[in-house]
């Protein structure tokens, strides 16, 4: 998987603690995550999936009635996170 780089982004990430859960395919459950900041473009994440078999793309759920989605594309892993890049809003 990517490993973390420099700081690269063009937004600045606002600090939160929210639930929510990442989905991988309408075939599979969704997985909960912990949102630990987010910008306008991207977010870090705690999943409760491994990060070695967490696929480069996956749809965030903010809410868990899923009305709110972002399309998220891996860029960074480390031992405990993961950072997204915000690739499409979904309604």
């Amino acid at each position: 998987m990517l490993e973390r780089r420099r700081e690269d982004r063009k937004s600045r990430r606002s600090p939160t603690r929210r639930a929510a859960t990442v989905s991988f395919g309408d075939d599979k459950p969704p997985v909960p995550c912990v949102i630990w900041d987010i910008s306008d473009g991207g977010a870090r994440l705690a999943v409760g999936h491994s990060l070695a078999t967490l696929p480069r793309h996956f749809t965030l759920n903010l809410f868990r009635d899923g009305s709110v989605r972002r399309d998220c594309e891996v860029v960074w892993t480390d031992a405990r996170f993961v950072g997204v890049k915000i690739t499409n809003l979904l309604p």
